[in-house]
């Protein structure tokens, strides 16, 4: 070997160490990341796991539970019975009543909106939940709303009277509503089959007023 290459060698030494170490602590990070995702992997698969036991008792205790209701509790079939039960489970199934609003909605057919177009250019449906809802469906559903023309324009505004709640029709529109509700939620093994389909009153779509008007 030439003096020419040993002095060289001498001067490239010491960059070439120092990529040496750069290596290395490379490899060593790489190594502790390595070790660490493993960790993280098993933790998780722990976490995993400890989930879908939960989750499995959770099942098996609902499972449970609904055994014990179809056992133990009598059939629903009075709308006394069926309004008191919805009313037990409701704040935690159906908090805004926007699951009850949507049965009556589709048992009667009626969009609150397009029967009071003037509110619902107000917009006061849009911040309603869903019992505020359903008040203004049955309203309208039995004929229980009083209109009066806006001045100056083409709109009337509704003001909402007391519905009867002790006619038959209302009994059977609201003994059919909860049934389906409660069945819709998963609780039809407690809800007594009803021998006929119960009788619906008429359905009542006010007269729409012209949409040209101002609704301010």
């Amino acid at each position: 070997m030439g003096l020419r290459v040993i002095i060289q060698a001498i001067q490239e030494y010491p960059a070439a160490h120092a990529d040496l170490e750069v290596a290395r602590l490379e490899l060593r990070q790489a190594r502790q990341a390595l070790e660490q995702s493993e960790q993280d992997r098993e933790s998780l698969s722990r976490s995993l796991m400890e989930q879908k036991d939960y989750t499995d008792f959770i099942s098996h205790k609902a499972e449970a539970l609904q055994d014990a209701l179809n056992e133990f509790c009598p059939r629903l079939s009075t709308p006394e019975e069926l309004k008191r039960f919805y009313d037990a489970i409701s704040p935690s199934m159906d908090e805004s009543g926007f699951t009850l609003y949507r049965m009556a909605k589709e048992l009667t057919g009626i969009d609150v909106p397009s029967c009071f177009p003037y509110e619902d250019n107000r917009g006061m449906f849009e911040v309603m939940e869903g019992h505020q809802l359903l008040e203004w469906l049955t309203a309208v559903h039995f004929q229980a709303v009083e209109w009066e023309i806006i001045p100056h324009s083409t709109y009337e505004s509704a003001t909402l009277l007391e519905v009867d709640t002790s006619t038959p029709e209302y009994q059977a529109f609201e003994k059919q509503l909860y049934e389906k509700v409660l069945e819709r939620m998963g609780f039809q093994d407690i809800v007594a089959p009803g021998r006929n389909d119960p009788a619906q009153a008429p359905s009542h779509t006010p007269p729409q007023p012209k949409r040209g008007g101002d609704a301010r």
